[in-house]
């Protein structure tokens, strides 16, 4: 599968490339950060909506009419390409409480989706790039189960110098049930990107860093980068957009020994 920016649409191919299908949502802007087919042919894609809202009756000084961009929708659809889920963020989170956004202006960009994992009890968590925010979703009710990191963080976070994550990308579920993603790190002091590694006890609501790699050449990424554990324990780890620099990938065992790198410039 792969995104066609010019008709805001997903492609499916076959394995010689032939496109087979497309994908979009029913409502919004279809998102290319991500998209979740699964074996039973069911789809999971996200999209933005904008809104005219009278924020003026939200916060203080708020416009009264206020355009919010960045509203995400994440959808899911059957074989049939028949809508079975529909998650619209202003149904289910209140933006008045983000406080990290300034909430005053004539335009307010909420959100920027750029994962969507299905985790091991089937509900799915969303990477929020905008607030620095894990979003745990009920798939049957739509339900914010909870939040990590971000303006409304509900876990205490253990072990991690940085306090957290920042303006993260590529939230993973591993089969130990721990969280990986790709910390780009914008908002750290000082900014450093790195892959981290968190223990989720989602009883007691608490993160334990349990593993972390920085770039070896202390680059931060601005913007993109990805991360993938493989089969045989490795860490995949693509630094994305790096100023300056063209791409840097590189693999590592669990002893953080680096077993391949690739450098494009």
């Amino acid at each position: 599968s792969y995104f066609d920016k010019n008709n805001k649409q997903w492609i499916v191919a076959d394995k010689d490339m032939n496109e087979i299908d497309t994908l979009q949502c029913t409502s919004g802007s279809t998102d290319y950060h991500d998209i979740r087919i699964l074996d039973n042919g069911n789809y999971i894609l996200q999209a933005y909506d904008s809104l005219f809202v009278d924020m003026s009756d939200i916060v203080d000084g708020g416009n009264s009419n206020a355009l919010i961009k960045g509203i995400l929708r994440i959808q899911e659809f059957d074989e049939n390409q028949e809508l079975i889920f529909d998650w619209f963020a202003l149904d289910h989170l209140n933006i008045e409480n983000y406080s990290n956004l300034n909430l005053t202006n004539q335009q307010i960009t909420w959100m920027h989706g750029n994962s969507i994992e299905i985790d091991y009890d089937n509900n799915l968590i969303l990477s929020n790039r905008r607030s620095s925010e894990l979003i745990k979703i009920d798939r049957l009710t739509g339900e914010v189960l909870w939040i990590l990191g971000g303006p409304l963080n509900e876990f205490e976070i253990i072990n991690d110098d940085f306090g957290g994550f920042s303006k993260q990308h590529d939230a993973r579920r591993l089969q130990n049930g721990n969280i990986l993603l790709f910390d780009n790190g914008n908002t750290h002091n000082p900014p450093t990107s790195r892959v981290v590694e968190y223990l989720i006890d989602e009883e007691n609501m608490t993160a334990n860093l349990a593993w972390e790699f920085f770039n070896p050449s202390g680059y931060v990424s601005a913007s993109m980068g990805s991360v993938q554990r493989l089969p045989n324990g490795n860490t995949l780890i693509n630094w994305g957009n790096i100023t300056g620099v063209g791409a840097r990938i590189i693999e590592v065992d669990n002893n953080n020994n680096i077993v391949l790198e690739l450098e494009f410039d």
